[in-house]
């Protein structure tokens, strides 16, 4: 159900296992991509309504106007700014608008696959170097659908916006055994592309933990014992093959590692 809400405050604040603080700024909450492994899963309440911030741009400008203009903020997080109900409410693009005019440094995660990042191009070109695409490559819708990664959804606006001159950064986190083939992704995306890896971060027994497992049960099940050591072993071999072989090249980079 879409609930619409105003809110008294545009930015929260997140702390990623490497002890540092992030700014959020989520237009919205809740998340129709439906990822099996999101750790926002671990708060039970978080996803049973997708709430419309409908003042948040507003808020947004009076918070952040004095806002440093070395340190970045972050949109996306209980949400994918980019999620279908965007093309309604335009709030990202609200956002966007208001960070813009105060000159700050924006770094905008997303891995919908949706194309709507393009209607934004006005904004996102006019920000120069002070915005960074964030686009995540482990999409499962995406990746259900195609055996070649070149023709992956994200790989291609990945390489699409990079050649116009955004700064696209792509994430394949986590990476997902007999699911993400890490070697083909980045041999599909544009040389200097910057791409992070990390490994499944799941605590046994959470309810991303059982989200994971139960959708590796219906789709993959013949990597069901692969995830089970994944997450009650934490033995990954995939990953750390992948990191054996990638960890020296400059444009790969291992998160939290």
């Amino acid at each position: 159900m879409i609930k619409k809400i105003c809110v008294n405050h545009a930015v929260t604040y997140e702390y990623p296992p490497d002890g540092g603080t992030i700014p959020i700024i989520d237009p919205y909450d809740g998340c129709s991509v439906g990822c099996p492994y999101c750790f926002q899963l671990e708060d039970e309440n978080w996803n049973l309504d997708l709430k419309v911030k409908l003042n948040i741009a507003e808020v947004l400008q009076q918070e952040v106007s004095s806002w440093s203009k070395t340190e970045p903020v972050y949109i996306g997080s209980r949400c994918d700014p980019y999620m279908g109900i965007e093309r309604k409410y335009e709030l990202t693009r609200k956002c966007l608008m208001e960070i813009h005019k105060l000159n700050l440094k924006c770094m905008l995660t997303t891995k919908s696959g949706s194309r709507l990042i393009f209607r934004d191009l006005d904004i996102i070109q006019a920000m120069g170097d002070q915005f960074t695409l964030l686009l995540g490559l482990s999409n499962l819708n995406q990746l259900t659908k195609v055996d070649d990664m070149s023709v992956l959804g994200n790989i291609q606006t990945a390489n699409e916006l990079h050649r116009i001159g955004i700064q696209v950064w792509v994430f394949i986190t986590p990476v997902l055994p007999g699911i993400t083939d890490v070697d083909a992704m980045i041999h599909a995306l544009d040389d200097d592309i910057q791409v992070f890896l990390d490994k499944v971060r799941i605590k046994p027994g959470t309810r991303p933990a059982l989200a994971l497992e139960s959708y590796i049960g219906r789709r993959y099940p013949h990597l069901v014992t692969t995830y089970h050591d994944i997450i009650y072993n934490g033995r990954d071999i995939y990953y750390e093959s992948m990191k054996e072989k990638w960890s020296k090249h400059k444009r790969i980079r291992f998160v939290f590692e």
